[in-house]
């Protein structure tokens, strides 16, 4: 409070010098003067996932006065086609100080559930455009608050996850105390975007056994609706599993479950896409 009243005497001795000097009247200096600014400098998306993506607003407050300009309040409505999928309002904390700059963060999260129950049409997989409004409040010197209007429009994507499946398993070495093999598998992007695949992680079952949890570097570009190959190198001794393993091992198709997650670059950020596939799948040697 005094921090604020300190800041409103200032001003009005400011204003008062200059009237009485005889300058200009208090009406003239305030229509001349110029007025505080704020613009979204830029945006940020945090922390995308199948669940949810945080946008965080970055807006720059200027300051023209002689003195420093307390904030008040920043409030926000995020909305698509004219409905509305987040509102609230935020206390900044301080001031800008006099004929300066100051950088104030909105967090928005958005969660992918609540957003497919307001907007028709909407689902996993979808780009959705948003608009933001904000509306920020200053207390300006003698006249009190200020508001200052400002919006920003973007897109949302809505993340799928992606379909992976076990297309064969090809045996180089069968043996009950070493069998080597690699896991073909058939990596297919659900999303209107581009992933950069960058890293995939599994679990391999074959019957009910598993066999294989590991994780690989792996970089491919996967362009929307298409799919890759991701060979996995596999080592591992059928005898851990009894001969059940290795008698399924030794047939033609194998029943099959397949468990992990992929991580991959996109337009919006990085992404750890989870996925589990229940098949069956070819046995090669």
């Amino acid at each position: 409070m005094r921090t604020l009243a300190s800041h409103r005497l200032a001003a009005v001795a400011l204003i008062g010098a200059s009237f009485l000097s005889g300058c200009q009247t208090i009406e003239g200096i305030l229509e001349s003067s110029a007025k505080p600014t704020a613009r979204i400098i830029g945006t940020e998306m945090k922390n995308l996932s199948l669940e949810r993506i945080d946008l965080v607003f970055n807006v720059e407050v200027a300051n023209p006065y002689a003195v420093d300009l307390p904030l008040l309040d920043l409030a926000y409505n995020v909305g698509s086609g004219g409905t509305s999928l987040l509102q609230g309002t935020i206390k900044p904390s301080g001031a800008v100080q006099a004929r300066g700059t100051s950088v104030i963060q909105l967090p928005a999260r958005i969660t992918f559930a609540s957003l497919v129950r307001t907007l028709k049409g909407v689902k996993p997989g979808s780009v959705v455009p948003y608009q933001a409004d904000l509306t920020l409040g200053v207390d300006a010197p003698v006249v009190g608050r200020l508001t200052l209007p400002l919006s920003k429009s973007g897109d949302l994507p809505v993340p799928a996850a992606p379909e992976v499946e076990l297309a064969s398993f090809e045996i180089a070495k069968l043996g009950m105390d070493e069998t080597i093999a690699t896991a073909k598998l058939q990596v297919k992007n659900t999303n209107p975007f581009v992933l950069n695949l960058s890293k995939l992680s599994i679990e391999l079952a074959l019957g009910a056994n598993k066999v294989a949890n590991t994780s690989l570097a792996n970089s491919a570009k996967i362009a929307p609706g298409q799919s890759v190959a991701v060979d996995v190198p596999l080592s591992f001794s059928p005898r851990s599993f009894g001969l059940a393993v290795f008698n399924l091992l030794r047939g033609n198709k194998a029943a099959y479950s397949l468990v992990g997650s992929l991580e991959a670059g996109t337009p919006y950020g990085p992404l750890l896409l989870p996925f589990n596939r229940n098949g069956n799948t070819i046995i090669k040697k």
